[in-house]
């Protein structure tokens, strides 16, 4: 079983846990895009990213800069919505070998990322438009072969892969007559169930149903094999 997640745009440079290290899956298309992003002079980057001032400063330099940034493992790095609701005070070894096993980061700038992989900050995103058509430049399904994927990923990074066996997990919220989807609490409640998964090193499909945090429920309904829905 594999858990395919998201990067998040913010990171948060912090202490390393006792993940292990783990070589980078496509260093050589990594070193591509990031020759790539170097060529863009600061005025291209703000247009490219939609970003200005601090930001656009800060990302240019790191971007020239590259070889010189520090390391960070890559599970320990993204601190978006979806890894605030991980209780990573609660980890040890057993959480952390669960995690190595089962997660991948899908990411625009390294493709695929294992948590104990070393990366350095960056941004991009797979909507970015850098020249290259990134859905295309990353064909990343071959890597989980036959494996049962378990889809926490957003839509951005989840149509990375084309895969039979991919299960989604789905948050909807019930508003008037139907339910819906808002991504504030979506990511909230992915971040939730992913950390339900490794605090009992869920194996098995069958156990999904037992999540039942934030007053989330798995609605039988609208659930299907490959389409796991909780709501409240």
């Amino acid at each position: 079983m594999k858990i395919i997640i998201s990067p998040s745009k913010t990171m948060k440079i912090q202490g390393q846990t006792i993940l292990k290290n783990q070589a980078l899956l496509y260093p050589e298309k990594n070193q591509e895009l990031l020759s790539l992003l170097q060529s863009f002079n600061k005025e291209e980057l703000k247009s490219i990213m939609k970003i200005k001032n601090r930001l656009l400063d800060e990302t240019y330099s790191n971007l020239q800069n590259y070889d010189n940034l520090p390391f960070f493992k890559a599970f320990d790095a993204f601190y978006g919505l979806v890894y605030k609701g991980l209780q990573k005070e609660l980890y040890h070894e057993e959480e952390y070998e669960y995690i190595n096993k089962n997660i991948v980061i899908l990411d625009a700038f390294y493709g695929l990322l294992l948590p104990g992989n070393l990366i350095k900050q960056y941004r991009l995103d797979m909507k970015m438009k850098i020249g290259v058509n990134l859905y295309q430049f990353w064909d990343v399904t071959p890597y989980f072969k036959d494996e049962q994927i378990i889809n926490l990923a957003s839509q951005e990074f989840s149509k990375m892969i084309n895969h039979k066996k991919m299960v989604n997990i789905s948050f909807l919220e019930h508003r008037g007559d139907s339910y819906v989807n808002l991504t504030t609490y979506s990511k909230q409640a992915r971040g939730k169930f992913l950390n339900f998964l490794i605090i009992n090193k869920i194996t098995e499909i069958s156990a999904f149903q037992k999540f039942n945090e934030d007053n989330y429920t798995f609605n039988k309904e609208l659930s299907s094999d490959l389409e796991f829905v909780f709501t409240r």
